[in-house]
């Protein structure tokens, strides 16, 4: 009686442990994009913006790509440096204007490349728009 109560046991936490351990797992991380490290000037299309942040990304032009022997960046990320000149479409902005889709030449700075010094945004023709949404 007492074998068959331990395998009946045994078989009861073999069955719950599994379910345990997988609630117990951490939530993935998103996968953030890779601050530029390089301080040429760079041309894409914004990506994502986090304006609380002062944040953007940027689908680098393929003549742009970071490639480094671990892999190859396709989109960077910048944060705006203090005081940095941002025009949409020739006018003065924020990086609140900035918008998913809109050509951008992002002028690092040149002791943090990780920050734009300058950002010369125009808005996509509506082509350009549909074609961006259809690589992803």
């Amino acid at each position: 009686m007492k074998s068959i109560l331990n395998l009946l046991s045994i078989c009861l936490l073999a069955a719950v442990l599994p379910a345990t351990a997988q609630e117990a797992a951490p939530a993935k991380k998103k996968k953030m994009a890779p601050l530029n490290q390089s301080k040429d000037v760079r041309t894409g299309k914004i990506y994502s913006t986090k304006p609380e942040n002062n944040r953007f990304t940027v689908r680098l032009d393929e003549a742009q790509w970071v490639v480094t022997s671990e892999k190859t960046n396709k989109v960077v990320a910048f944060h705006l440096k203090e005081g940095a000149k941002v025009t949409i479409d020739g006018t003065a902005g924020k990086v609140e204007g900035l918008q998913k889709g809109m050509r951008v030449t992002v002028t690092p700075s040149a002791g943090d490349p990780g920050k734009a010094e300058k950002v010369e945004a125009t808005k996509a023709a509506e082509e350009e728009k549909k074609a961006a949404d259809s690589e992803e």
